[in-house]
């Protein structure tokens, strides 16, 4: 009986042993690969099967899956890190694999044409390359997940939290705790994007959140960190292009080699690819790791940073993951970017130190990815971009809309900026430093237009004022403005009012009333342009001489017929109080005319943002067109009046050559004998050195030609730093070459020609500039110069030439 018993015991233990061996060895592992000195996920890892080349890969976070029938052992082996061979029954579910860096240099080597297997296989992907590019879909849509995040290097961290204990208030104890943890800053977002071929599409922000904030505008800098993919000649990191190493004759200025080929699930081989920029070859260039599949020479996945390691203060990487969907179609799936800022200087932080290291970590997840469908035409009707009015709404269903969950981190950063922003009010900062960008402090429901309350010219000398206009809290439909400016030089007030009223808020059509007694510079041109920077406007301003005064009454209507074009009607009552007449001794007197113009801004393919009721351009690839009409009532102007005025500018990359950018300018008056109305070619040399301008001529004075009749062209060409590439110092080489000719139908007028010629024989100049040379604090200072040559050749060298001074921001 006990043998019996015992058998019994024996035979459930058995039992038991037996079913636990066949739990563990059906079980999946969920594992990590990690870098082992900083832990942050090693993405696109191979992981080999037994070291045979059958085996899976890591995904965009470092995570892999495998079953533990599926080897006895695993291989891991990533560029730039020592291989590991590890038993699959020492792992666990949810395990965590370190990787050792080991760093690697690929040199360069001989390879003779058609030896070098590497570049045969790049040779298909760039011959393949339309098809796999997205924009050559008929159609899609899908929904991204994004997510950034802000953080400290260790260094920087540490000496920051030790500062704080020497003030501890509340917020300094809310730092402190949030110091302890990786991430500083986090934001997220969710949108809908549809495309339609060629070009069309519209993507519809529907849940952000920030850390600390409401403002939902910050999403933009988790999409605008890297190209959406490789396919392109030129992609971009940050704000930099570099050349992609999928573009035509790639081979040629890269040096590829390949490093492994893997054999997929799919019996497809997949090619492991380093590369770098050959030697001596001087581009703005990558370097990395591509995963190319056999199946249709497809990207799989890539990691690549930027080649040139002389910039410290900027380091740049990205990482992306592509798939196949059951449509047969290859398409990006999840994008990483990560972007380290060294030396960075927090002026008013508290901070000991006088610089930190921060570092922005950003993620994209594509869900719900659909090729080639139909799409409704009226989904792509107002701007490209948009934000839901509830996107900030606390309420949002984040957890079935993030593609990854909150770590416990993320969930402690969002509780801990979320309570500093209330005590420190940042929402409100933020709306005074983006009121400020546009030139107004927003103090209550009324703004202070800074621009309008400070100037300098030669005429005024210093002008100081009073600007006030109401913003949205007064009224998102109804807003009044007023302003008033004294001139310290020529002793005069100047004052004005605005009435604008809102009738459409999707096209921000708007009805407005304007007047002002004021002053114009003679021969200006004015188009519907976005505001230049305050600084750079004041410095093309100060120096300019010809100003007439005149009181003006305006009325029209402002908008958007249609996404691209931005157009302005008005009637206008215009009186210049003392003008000047081409007829010799004429009686200065006020001339009163009453005009009717138009104006608009086409730009091509313009991409818009729609952000709290009203509508921002960010850009085109594509050529812009302005455009002016005015034209005096006969019977309601003392003098005929007519013009028409035309600005076209465009700008193209040339592969491997640089960017070229064009502007030509036209304008065509009748001007009733008004010399003040004239036009007169944009200038900028009030002396032998100044500020460069790209719209004007470098060399010529001001108000030196005026016409009735002018075209103008501006070409520029900006080498990079292809030509010249120092160790510390890369200055951007542009070539420039402006031309114009202009008549006036008064040149026969006696006298006339001589105080007022104009450009009839065609005026030249050429100029050389390196820009880029000096970094002073934000900013990047340049030099160059201009020379005058053709028919209004100077006599002196030193009246042709004109020294310039480039400035750039240091990004």
């Amino acid at each position: 009986m006990k043998l019996i018993k015992a058998a019994r015991v024996k035979s459930v233990i058995f039992l038991l042993l037996f079913t636990a061996s066949f739990q563990l060895a059906g079980q999946t592992l969920s594992l990590r690969v990690v870098d082992a000195n900083s832990l942050r996920p090693l993405p696109f890892v191979n992981v080999l099967f037994d070291g045979q080349n059958l085996g899976t890969s890591t995904n965009i976070d470092g995570f892999f899956s495998l079953n533990r029938e599926s080897a006895d052992t695993i291989w891991l082996s990533y560029i730039g890190y020592s291989k590991q061979q590890m038993a699959i029954s020492d792992l666990q579910d949810g395990d965590q694999i370190s990787l050792s860096p080991s760093p690697v240099q690929l040199c360069e080597v001989e390879v003779f044409p058609g030896e070098n297997p590497a570049d045969v296989i790049m040779q298909r992907v760039v011959a393949n390359r339309d098809r796999h590019r997205p924009e050559n879909l008929d159609s899609y849509r899908y929904q991204s997940y994004n997510k950034l995040t802000f953080s400290l290097d260790d260094t920087s961290r540490k000496e920051f939290a030790a500062s704080l204990y020497e003030k501890p208030d509340s917020a300094n104890l809310i730092l402190k705790k949030l110091l302890e943890q990786q991430d500083l800053f986090l934001m997220e977002s969710v949108s809908n994007k549809i495309y339609q071929k060629p070009q069309k599409e519209k993507e519809v922000v529907i849940a952000s959140r920030v850390s600390g904030l409401e403002d939902p505008s910050f999403f933009l800098l988790a999409t605008q960190l890297q190209s959406f993919t490789f396919y392109q000649d030129y992609v971009r990191l940050f704000e930099k292009r570099f050349l992609s190493p999928v573009s035509p004759n790639s081979w040629t200025r890269y040096l590829f080699m390949l490093e492994e080929t893997l054999q997929t699930s799919t019996d497809d081989s997949l090619f492991v690819i380093r590369f770098q920029p050959r030697k001596n070859k001087n581009f703005q260039g990558l370097k990395g790791i591509l995963k190319i599949s056999s199946d249709g020479y497809a990207i799989e996945s890539l990691r690549v940073s930027a080649a040139d390691a002389s910039n410290d203060r900027l380091q740049l990487s990205v990482e992306q993951a592509y798939d196949k969907l059951r449509s047969g179609y290859w398409f990006p799936k999840a994008l990483n970017s990560e972007i380290t800022v060294r030396g960075l200087n927090l002026p008013g932080s508290g901070f000991p130190a006088s610089s930190v290291n921060l570092k922005a970590l950003g993620k994209t997840y594509l869900s719900n990815r659909e090729v080639n469908l139909s799409i409704d035409r009226q989904q792509f009707q107002g701007p490209q971009l948009n934000v839901d009015p509830l996107a900030t709404h606390p309420e949002t269903a984040w957890d079935t809309l993030r593609s990854v969950s909150l770590s416990p981190n993320d969930s402690l950063v969002y509780q801990l900026i979320d309570s500093l922003g209330q005590q420190n009010r940042f929402d409100a900062k933020m709306f005074i430093v983006e009121s400020l960008a546009d030139y107004r402090l927003p103090v209550g429901k009324v703004d202070l237009v800074l621009d309008r309350m400070i100037g300098l010219n030669k005429l005024e000398g210093l002008q100081l004022g009073l600007a006030l206009e109401t913003n949205p809290k007064f009224s998102r439909w109804l807003s009044l403005g007023a302003f008033w400016r004294y001139g310290l030089r020529d002793k005069k007030d100047k004052y004005g009012g605005d009435v604008r009223l809102k009738l459409h808020q999707k096209s921000n059509a708007s009805l407005f009333f304007h007047y002002e007694n004021d002053v114009r510079e003679d021969g200006a041109m004015e188009f519907l342009e976005q505001k230049q920077p305050f600084i750079s406007r004041q410095l093309d301003s100060w120096y300019r001489t010809n100003f007439t005064y005149h009181e003006m009454w305006q009325a029209g209507v402002v908008g958007r017929l249609f996404p691209s074009l931005l157009t302005k009607a008005y009637w206008k009552d215009y009186r210049l109080q003392d003008p000047s007449f081409v007829v010799a001794g004429q009686a200065s007197q006020p001339v009163d005319y009453q005009l009717l113009g138009v104006q608009f801004r086409l730009t091509f393919k313009e991409r818009l943002f729609r952000r709290r009721g009203e509508i921002y351009s960010l850009g085109s690839n594509y050529p812009v067109l302005h455009f002016n009409y005015e034209r005096a009532l006969r019977d309601r102007s003392d003098r005929p009046y007519q013009a028409i005025e035309f600005k076209l500018s465009d700008s193209y990359r040339i592969r491997n050559l640089g960017e070229t950018e064009l502007v030509m300018l036209g304008a065509f008056r009748e001007s009733g004998g008004v010399v003040n109305l004239l036009a007169s070619p944009p200038s900028s040399r009030p002396r032998l050195l100044s500020l460069d301008n790209k719209t004007s001529f470098a060399t010529m004075r001001v108000n030196e030609f005026v016409t009735d009749e002018m075209l103008a062209l501006f070409f520029r060409h900006n080498f990079g730093s292809l030509l010249f590439r120092y160790k510390e110092v890369r200055p951007d080489i542009l070539l420039a070459f402006n031309a114009g000719v202009g008549s006036s139908s008064y040149d026969q007028q006696a006298g006339f020609a001589l105080q007022y010629p104009s450009i009839s024989k065609g005026y030249y100049e050429a100029g050389l500039l390196a820009a880029k040379l000096l970094r002073v604090g934000l900013f990047e200072l340049g030099a160059g110069a201009f020379y005058r040559f053709g028919p209004y050749h100077l006599d002196s060298f030193q009246d042709n030439l004109a020294l310039k001074i480039t400035l750039d921001l240091a990004i």
